[in-house]
Order: structure tokens, then sequence, then C-alpha cells
């Protein structure tokens, strides 16, 4: 793998992106001088999708098979997934909010439960019982087609194909879709950006200081939001895509190892921060929002790191030995034929 302090350091900042964006909104602080808060964890997710992206043509890449990708995948995702909305209903947690940031807990019909536990809100036009989960079925959307992408691209492995990809996909969304919100369709340019990078990596030499990708990532988070929407999102995404590749690898391992630990159990902490936020600031609404704040964040940790451990990673490791396990079957009636 890759420049991955590089990597870890991104998918850091975009889960602390998220989870700033739904702390201060849930404690109704809505604007930062001219920014729109509810726009920061959007770039987060843009972010995520830059770096899922790349991180999975890059396992592709270790293990080209197209079922043993799509079993570990679910074994990924799903587990938690399914788990967070369990919890939710099951104990009524305040996880969703409204324009003003208010949290709040809605019984959802059984269509939607069933819409959430299987990641397809999106076809099946059912509300998010988390709002965090908007993004998964878009990521689920993705790993369709994720393997045929990384085929076309091992064919051709230059970057020119998947400019002018993106470029026909960003322009379809701007002028002809007109997109006011997420949909798989919108999102297609943000994911194609961590295939450029993909392509980049294999084909330049990193060059430019490591300090100063953060500094990018702060220019283009201060760009984006003075006009948000997601008709932007794609030119931040873009940027991303093409400047990864030259940074050369953090070398601060104070930050890279930070970055690490943030990175590993960032899937947990984007699903089980919306509970730490109930209890930090619906429990404590009393308290100031100093020791709202506190709550949360040391309330993430406190779940975010024993679902890894209990649940996350068993569930990777038995999905990837039973991707093995079919994988070894096929071989072996391949052989007998």
């Amino acid at each position: 793998m890759k420049s991955m302090p590089n990597l870890d350091l991104l998918r850091c900042i975009a889960v602390v992106l998220v989870v700033v964006e739904h702390t201060l909104l849930a404690m109704h602080f809505r604007w930062i001088g001219t920014w729109d808060i509810s726009w920061l964890g959007v770039v987060g997710v843009f972010m995520f999708f830059v770096h899922t992206s790349l991180v999975l043509m890059w396992s592709l890449e270790r293990k080209p098979h197209v079922l043993d990708f799509y079993i570990r995948r679910i074994f990924r995702i799903y587990p938690l997934a399914v788990t967070v909305v369990i919890v939710t209903v099951l104990f009524h947690i305040p996880t969703m909010h409204n324009i003003d940031g208010s949290t709040f807990f809605q019984m959802p019909g059984l269509k939607t439960i069933a819409a959430n536990i299987l990641l397809m809100q999106n076809m099946l036009n059912g509300n998010n019982i988390l709002g965090v989960m908007w993004s998964l079925p878009l990521e689920i959307d993705m790993y369709f087609l994720l393997p045929f992408l990384f085929f076309f691209v091992r064919q051709n492995f230059v970057i020119w194909p998947l400019l002018f990809l993106f470029g026909i996909t960003a322009l379809y969304d701007r002028d002809a879709f007109q997109p006011t919100s997420s949909s798989f369709v919108v999102c297609i340019p943000y994911f194609l950006s961590g295939i450029i990078a993909y392509v980049l990596f294999a084909n330049v030499r990193p060059r430019l200081p490591a300090f100063l990708m953060p500094l990018l990532i702060a220019l283009l988070l201060a760009a984006f939001m003075e006009s948000p929407s997601w008709k932007h999102g794609w030119w931040l995404t873009l940027a991303l895509g093409l400047l990864l590749p030259f940074f050369r690898p953090l070398q601060w391992q104070w930050l890279a190892k930070l970055s690490h630990l943030v990175a590993k159990y960032s899937y947990g902490v984007y699903l089980v921060h919306p509970f730490s936020i109930a209890f930090g600031v619906n429990y404590l609404h009393e308290y100031n929002p100093a020791i709202q704040i506190a709550a949360v964040m040391a309330t993430i940790p406190l779940v975010a790191v024993p679902a890894y451990h209990f649940l996350e990673k068993p569930m990777i490791d038995f999905g990837e030995r039973l991707a093995a396990r079919i994988e070894r079957r096929y071989e072996l009636a391949v052989f007998a034929e």
C-alpha cells in the first residue's frame, strides 16, 4: 500500500469534519462567520469517497477477484451498520436532526427499517434512521461499479480516459441533471477522483513536502465553504485526486500514529458519534457547552473502539476467510474441469 500515512491523515481529517459538523449543529451553532457549518461534514464525505475508491483500487490490484471483493466489502460495511440501525430503533436514540440542528427520534416503518438494513435507502425511497447513513448506499453503489473500472484501468493505465469520463459526468450533473442533493450520479466524479489518484500514484514521483498536504486540504475546504454546493464538489475531489500522489509520505511520527489510530476506528466513529451526541448534547443539555463537547468527545472512543474489536474486526476477518474458502472451491472446480 502506497503513502499510507498521508491517506490516514486524509481519512482522519474527513471523520473529524463530520463529527465537528454534527456536534456543533446539535448545539445550535450553525454559522462560523460566513461558513454554513452544515457543509463541513459533506466535505468530509467527499474526502471519504476519494480515499475509499483509491484504497479499494489497490485492494483489487492485490486480489483482482470480483466475488472476493464483494464478499469482503459486505462483511466490512454491513455488520456495524445493521447493528446501529437496530440499536437506534430499539432504544429510540435521537440520531436524526432538523434543519436547525435539533436532534430527535422518529419511529420508522418496516419499509424504512428494511431499506436501512439493506443500505438501499436511495433505491427504496427510505429515510435514513441515522442521518449519517445517507452516504453508505452511495458507497454500496460504487462497490458494484468499481471492479469494472479497475479492469478497464488495468487495460488502459493512463489518466486521460478517466479525466474524460470525469468531465462527462461532471458536466451532465451540472447542466442536464442540475442536482441539488446527493445521488449516485452526482457522486460518480467524487469516486472517479480516487481512481485518478490511483493511476497517478503508479506514474509520478512524490516531490512535494508532506507538510503542504494539510495546507492544501485547508485551502480547498476554505474555497469550497465560500460557495458550498453539491454541484461544486467535483473540483474539490478532482484537486485531491490530482495532487495527493505528489506529496511525500508524512514524516512526523506523532501525527502519523495519531492519524493511523483515528483512521483505524473511523468507520465506527462515523456511525456511532450520533449516539455520543445524543448523550452529550441531549442528555446533558442543562450543562454548559464545554462540558457537552467534552462528553461527546470522551464517549466516542468508548463506543467506537469496542465496536471495532468486538464486531468490525471479527466480521472483517470472517469475510476474508469466507472469500478465501469460496475462491479455493472455485479454483478446484476449474482445475477439475
